[in-house]
C-alpha cells in the first residue's frame, strides 16, 4: 500500500506552509514523520487524513474516511470511564473491529490490558492511557494510521509499550503507519524516515541512509546537520 503526495502547496492566513511537497508512504515498516516544531507536520496529517484540503497537487492511495485514524497528540478521554468502558466506547462507535484474544497476547500485555480494563481512565499514568487506547485501536478496522507523538510525555516503560504496539501494527502489509516524534533516539530501527524542512520534504528508506549523513553514524546528529 502507498500513499502518494504530488506538488503538493497549502497555505493559511497568507503564509504558505508548505510548498511543491510531494513524498510516498509506504506499508511494511513505520514511516517516521520528523522535522522542527512548526515546520508543518500537523498540518500534513490534516492533509493526509482529508480534514484540510491542499491548495494545489493531489494526495492518491489515501483509504476512505472510515478506514483513516488520525490520534492527535492529546486523546480527549473521559476520566471518569474504565477501561472497559473506553473499550466498550472504541469499538461501539468503530465501523468494525477484530476480536481481542487475550491467550495470543504476550505475558506482560495480558497482565497490562487486564489491569487496566478495570482502572479508571483518571487513574492511569499518561503512558498507560496512551498505551491503552493505541492498544484498543489496533484492533480497529483501519487502513491508515497517522499518530502525532504518540510517546511524548511518557515514562520509559511506557514509551516501549507504546513503541512495540506500533511495531506490531506496521508490520501488517495491509496498514500504512505514519508517527511524528521529536524521540529519535528510540525510532524502530526499521522504518522510513521523512525529514519535512523548508516547506519540502525529503525522504530515507532506511534509518542505515538516514545515520549515513553523520560521521558519528548518530541520528540526532544527522538531523542537525540535516537541518544546518
Amino acid at each position: 500500500m502507498q500513499v502518494k503526495v504530488k506538488n503538493v502547496n497549502f497555505s493559511y492566513k497568507k503564509e504558505q506552509i508548505l510548498a511543491d511537497l510531494s513524498c510516498t508512504f509506504c506499508s511494511g515498516k513505520i514511516n517516521y514523520l520528523i522535522g522542527y516544531n512548526g515546520s508543518g507536520k500537523t498540518t500534513l496529517f490534516d492533509l493526509i487524513s482529508g480534514a484540510r484540503v491542499p491548495s494545489s497537487g493531489t494526495i492518491s492511495g489515501r483509504p476512505n474516511a472510515k478506514e483513516v485514524l488520525y490520534q492527535t497528540q492529546n486523546p480527549v478521554v473521559f476520566g471518569a470511564l474504565t477501561g472497559r468502558n473506553l473499550q466498550e466506547f472504541i469499538f461501539g462507535v468503530a465501523t468494525g473491529h477484530s476480536k481481542i484474544e487475550i491467550d495470543k497476547l504476550s505475558p506482560h500485555f495480558c497482565e497490562l490490558y487486564q489491569k487496566l480494563l478495570e482502572r479508571k481512565v483518571s487513574d492511569m499514568s499518561v503512558g498507560e492511557r496512551r498505551w491503552f487506547v493505541l492498544f484498543l485501536e489496533s484492533y480497529l478496522e483501519k487502513k491508515l494510521f497517522l499518530l502525532d507523538e504518540p510517546t511524548s510525555g511518557v515514562d520509559p516503560v511506557s514509551r516501549k509499550q507504546i513503541l512495540t504496539s506500533i511495531s506490531a501494527l506496521a508490520s501488517d502489509p495491509q496498514k500504512i503507519i505514519i508517527v511524528t516524534t521529536h524521540d529519535l533516539k528510540n525510532l524502530d530501527s526499521n522504518c522510513y524516515i521523512h525529514l519535512l524542512k523548508d516547506k519540502k520534504m525529503t525522504t530515507f528508506n532506511s534509518y542505515a541512509d538516514f545515520v549515513a549523513i553523520s560521521d558519528k553514524q548518530e541520528i540526532e546528529d544527522a538531523f542537525a546537520i540535516l537541518n544546518s
